[in-house]
């Protein structure tokens, strides 16, 4: 808790501080430094160093995930070059919640963008170490987390959903233990990591309404840096959603079949986006949390939760990734309720735990080892990114990509082209187009100059 709470700070902090155009390496050295200091570093318990082997071994990849290089890269790299958190109208969010960008610039800016996976790394191990101690029952609850592939993959890509993931659970920690300031500045942080957060902050409030100005005082602590920024500059706290503007983002209609979510996110993932499966195990936790809701309050305030957020999932872009939030919390009432009738919980815990680790052991085993050299990185992006080896064969001058967008980062500040924004359509000035072969036709009046069977790059006349 200890560890998660200074990240929480640190990230509150680096938001304050970029939007003040003041975010140097020499503010990160002393951050690092206060941290050693304050944090006390003790020795690790076993089982979260066992926690972390797959997530480390899997975070050491170079990034190729489509959100990680669309713009969530693209946006850590931005603020590492400026200093400053500002509006950056060439990306698909120009301005969103992003503490966990915030989190990443210090680590892009001495490591490279590889290390950048290791933040959302901790960001797991740490809500594994919540649970462990959160309750009885809490070996299995982590191991409930662990074992779940999904996890494995979102703790190792510059995605946001680990952070959402730590802060709701640590703040629902919080709650637990009636620590209801600090429990709103975690969902208040929660939020600043993505807009999802806020239903979790909303959730925190019915629970501690007795207790409201305290933990009113704590949200407002962890919501007002990012939300003033995002409404200072767009006029909207929810920016791109819900406005008329280029960047706008619009919801789909409802088109989830509530009553299938939880066998589309393990065998037909097709309709969650195509993300790395959960275990069976997580449907399983919940319908024992709906048992125990008949015995506790607090498993009873649990169980509602997830049915109305359930319910509001089918308003949302159908990922899977969405339902993390609620894994931890069901993992911890389900653990609670099961360990005292189960023998030899150190066993079962590990068998819990093995999709997990067996998803990790199969992307290394199917990946290789990591690159280690310029060579071996850019032939590891030309077999994951399809269209990554066309943008190999451009030359100088700006580029329009068309079906493509997700090589922002790898394409530099001349890259333009995206479903929406101010460049939804080609800039007069364009130099090259590069087309995806599933996705767009040849552009009128340019040559062809490179093709293979994912991409075309074409070179306007001169």
């Amino acid at each position: 808790m200890r560890a998660t709470f200074a990240l929480a700070v640190a990230g509150q902090l680096f938001i304050l501080l970029g939007i003040a155009g003041a975010l140097h390496p020499i503010v990160f050295l002393a951050v690092a430094l206060i941290a050693v200091v304050v944090l006390r570093p003790t020795r690790l318990r076993w089982e979260l160093l066992f926690a972390a082997l797959p997530l480390i071994a899997l975070a050491l990849y170079p990034p190729i995930a489509f959100d990680e290089t669309l713009y969530h890269l693209p946006t850590v790299q931005a603020i590492a070059r400026s200093g400053a958190i500002r509006f950056f109208g060439e990306l698909r969010f120009p301005v969103f919640p992003l503490l966990h960008e915030a989190l990443c610039v210090p680590v892009f800016l001495a490591f490279g963008d590889v290390a950048t996976h290791l933040v959302a790394a901790l960001e797991v191990v740490l809500v594994a170490g919540i649970v462990l101690k959160w309750r009885s029952g809490g070996l299995l609850a982590a191991a409930l987390i662990i074992g779940h592939p999904i996890v494995m993959q979102i703790g190792s890509v510059t995605h946001v959903d680990a952070a959402l993931m730590l802060f709701v659970t640590a703040g629902f920690y919080c709650l637990d233990r009636e620590r209801f300031a600090l429990a709103g500045f975690l969902l208040g942080t929660a939020c600043s990591v993505k807009y999802l957060g806020g239903y979790f902050a909303l959730a925190g409030l019915i629970y501690a309404w007795r207790n409201a100005p305290r933990y009113l005082l704590g949200l407002a602590a962890g919501v007002i840096p990012m939300y003033g920024f995002i409404t200072w500059q767009t006029g909207n706290p929810v920016f791109p959603f819900f406005g008329s503007t280029i960047w706008t983002h619009h919801l789909p209609a409802p088109n989830a079949n509530v009553r299938r979510v939880f066998w589309n996110m393990t065998f037909d993932r097709a309709r969650l986006n195509w993300q790395p499966p959960y275990s069976p195990l997580f449907a399983v936790s919940l319908v024992i949390t709906f048992i125990a809701a008949r015995f506790d309050r607090k498993a009873a305030f649990i169980g509602a939760m997830c049915v109305v957020y359930i319910a509001i999932f089918a308003f949302l872009p159908q990922d899977s990734r969405y339902l993390l939030p609620l894994l931890p919390l069901v993992s911890v009432v389900a653990a609670t309720a099961v360990a005292p009738r189960v023998k030899h919980i150190g066993i079962v815990s590990l068998i819990v735990a093995l999709p997990g680790f067996a998803y990790a052991g199969y992307r290394v085993m199917k990946q290789g080892l990591p690159p280690r050299s310029a060579a071996e990185r850019r032939v590891y992006l030309e077999q994951h990114i399809p269209e990554f080896r066309a943008l190999e064969h451009r030359g100088r001058g700006p580029i329009y990509v068309c079906g493509a967008e997700e090589l922002k980062y790898y394409g530099g500040d001349d890259l333009r082209g995206d479903v929406v924004g101010p460049y939804t359509s080609m800039p007069a000035n364009t130099r090259y187009m590069l087309i995806s072969r599933r996705k767009c036709p040849p552009p009128p009046g340019f040559r062809r100059i490179y093709a293979d069977e994912a991409a075309e790059l074409w070179e306007a006349p001169r």
